[in-house]
C-alpha cells in the first residue's frame, strides 16, 4: 500500500522502524559490553598468573642466593609450598588415590 492511499500509515511504520533499530543497537551495545567484561577478566587472570610466576622465580633466586649450600632441588619445595594454599590433612586432595613410585631397582 502506498502512502497516498493511507497517509496515516507512514508515521506509524517510521516510528516502528526507528524503535526496531534502537532495540537492535541496544542489543549490540549489550553484547559489546559483555565481550569487554569477558576480555578484561581474562586479562586480569593472565596478569595474576604472570605475577605469580615472577614471584616464584624471585623466591627461588633468593633461596639460592641467601641459603648457603642450597641447590635448585632443595629450594624448589620451599617455593612450591609457599605458592600453593595449604590443604587440611584430614581431607586428601584426591580420595581413593594410590601413591605411585617410579623408582627402578
Amino acid at each position: 500500500m502506498s502512502t497516498l492511499t493511507h497517509p496515516a500509515a507512514a508515521p506509524d511504520s517510521a516510528s516502528r522502524s526507528r524503535w526496531w533499530w534502537m532495540l537492535l543497537a541496544g542489543v549490540a551495545m549489550g553484547q559489546l559490553f559483555a565481550f569487554w567484561l569477558l576480555c578484561s577478566h581474562q586479562v586480569r587472570k593472565a596478569e595474576a598468573r604472570h605475577n605469580e610466576s615472577v614471584i616464584q622465580q624471585m623466591a627461588l633466586a633468593d633461596c639460592l642466593q641467601y641459603i648457603p649450600g642450597s641447590t635448585i632441588a632443595s629450594c624448589s619445595p620451599r617455593t612450591q609450598a609457599s605458592a600453593q594454599p595449604a590443604q587440611p590433612q584430614d581431607h586428601p586432595a584426591a580420595t581413593g588415590a594410590v601413591p605411585v613410585s617410579f623408582s627402578y631397582r
